[in-house]
């Protein structure tokens, strides 16, 4: 069979069928090393192997991961088939002491069972308690565990629980010796490293870490989320200051566009109105759309950057003036101030600082443009108004200038007329002595133009009338 008929029969392969591992990433040490398939776990999708070196290390690995040996048969039919028949032996009166076989999570325990926990990181207050298991959600693939004394209520991996074993019978008490001076506290002494010895020996052994990729660790930590956790983180949202982006998104002012973008898909998937039961939800989650979209424009983000590295500087001024005389510092870092300050930007008092600086810096900013705008608003207006004063000035004038042309016109017209129809003739006075030529008709006038027109030197000669006139 060629290796692509293999790798699509895999999911048929039978327990105890060997494989090869190859084409691990996060662990290449594996790959080309020979394992054999414990169970094929379908929630999962991935094989349950037992790694065939001397650990036996148990893996869950994809099926492109595992390819078959160069035998098809399962190993463990191989090994029945050459192992030899053995007969029963005869039944003797002592019984043979068996050894109780180690419990195993791999198959479903029943409701009742008693458990040790271990092996948690985030709630590692709970790790060598005792609990009851309740039920096995099988859609989550956790327990449901019932923590003993504090009647706590949580959901456990297999991997986290371990079968608690009822102890074994206690031998007959030996006579005691006769006490000697001194044998008291040197059997307290005894008593005390055998018991640590034996509890040594009877502490489970840490439980199996399985290569996840990031896919399968996104799922089972939205699995873990509850409703709780999903309000809880729309409360967050809605308590934001609402100017600053960075916080809506629950991520360092300093990150950069992959972990914005990561940020913003955790935060949608947590309060997306389909899977949050929260009534504000799709205002948070349109709250985190906002955000995103603004740190994605290029001028936003870097006037809003800018901001916050005035407000950074302001922090770590700040922060220098403080710890200027601290002898604790001085002495716990050896006088490097560089080394201080790395460690003082790299904790949470210096982001919690940072925040509080940088909404100050950006609240300043947000109050002086919003004056400006109104001051600008408001001369806008006032010059818009003396526009229009000053039109409607120009058009009255303009109305009073045409009325009083028209006005001024009529008068003259209706004036006219008055003084043409009420002219009189005035008398002329006469005065003494004075010369009055005679009237004289046209006719005769122009014959006297004709023969005065000129005299012997060529000059004009004066009429009648202009002769008295200049008299």
């Amino acid at each position: 069979r060629t290796g692509a008929e293999e790798r699509g029969e895999m999911a048929l392969l039978e327990a105890g069928t060997a494989v090869t591992v190859n084409g691990l990433k996060a662990r290449p040490d594996l790959n080309g090393k020979t394992a054999k398939i414990v169970a094929y776990v379908p929630e999962r999708e991935r094989y349950h192997l037992t790694m065939d070196d001397g650990e036996q290390e148990e893996l869950y690995l994809k099926p492109s991961n595992v390819e078959l040996s160069g035998r098809d048969e399962p190993v463990a039919d191989a090994q029945a088939s050459e192992a030899p028949v053995e007969t029963p032996a005869a039944p003797t009166d002592e019984p043979t002491a068996a050894a109780p076989p180690e419990p195993t999570v791999s198959a479903l325990m029943d409701p009742g069972t008693v458990v040790e926990v271990s092996g948690l990181k985030a709630r590692p207050d709970l790790n060598g308690k005792h609990g009851t298991v309740v039920a096995y959600a099988a859609d989550r693939q956790r327990y449901h565990v019932n923590i003993i004394g504090t009647e706590e209520e949580t959901y456990l991996r297999p991997a986290n629980i371990t079968i608690v074993t009822k102890p074994a019978p206690a031998p007959a008490p030996e006579p005691a010796p006769v006490p000697e001076e001194g044998s008291a506290e040197r059997d307290a002494i005894l008593r005390e490293a055998s018991n640590g010895v034996a509890a040594a020996a009877s502490a489970p052994t840490p439980p199996i870490e399985e290569l996840k990729d990031d896919e399968t660790l996104l799922k089972e930590f939205f699995a873990d989320v509850s409703d709780a956790s999903r309000d809880a983180e729309v409360e967050r949202i809605l308590a934001c200051f609402k100017l600053n982006p960075y916080e809506h998104l629950n991520v360092r002012f300093d990150a950069g566009e992959e972990t914005i973008k990561r940020a913003f898909r955790k935060v949608s998937l947590l309060v997306h109105p389909d899977k949050c039961k929260h009534p504000s939800a799709k205002t948070a989650f349109d709250a985190i759309g906002q955000a995103q979209t603004l740190l994605g424009k290029e001028e936003v983000k870097r006037e809003l950057d800018f901001n916050l590295t005035r407000a950074k500087e302001s922090v770590i001024k700040a922060w220098r003036k403080e710890t200027r005389n601290d002898v604790v510092l001085r002495v716990r870092y050896n006088g490097d101030r560089d080394a201080q300050l790395a460690d003082f930007l790299e904790s949470d008092e210096f982001h919690e600082r940072w925040k509080l600086e940088g909404r100050k810096n950006i609240v300043d900013l947000e109050w002086r443009r919003r004056k400006l705008t109104l001051r600008i608003a408001a001369e806008e207006e006032r010059v818009e108004k003396e526009e229009k004063e000053e039109a409607a000035e120009r058009k009255k004038q303009s109305k009073a200038q045409k009325n009083w042309d028209e006005e001024k016109a009529r008068e003259g017209r209706v004036g006219g007329w008055r003084n043409f129809t009420n002219k009189k003739k005035a008398k002329r006075q006469k005065v003494a002595g004075e010369f009055k030529a005679p009237t004289l008709k046209k006719e005769t006038r122009a014959k006297e133009e004709e023969y005065h027109g000129l005299d012997k030197n060529g000059n004009r000669v004066l009429r009648p009338d202009e002769v008295t006139k200049a008299w």
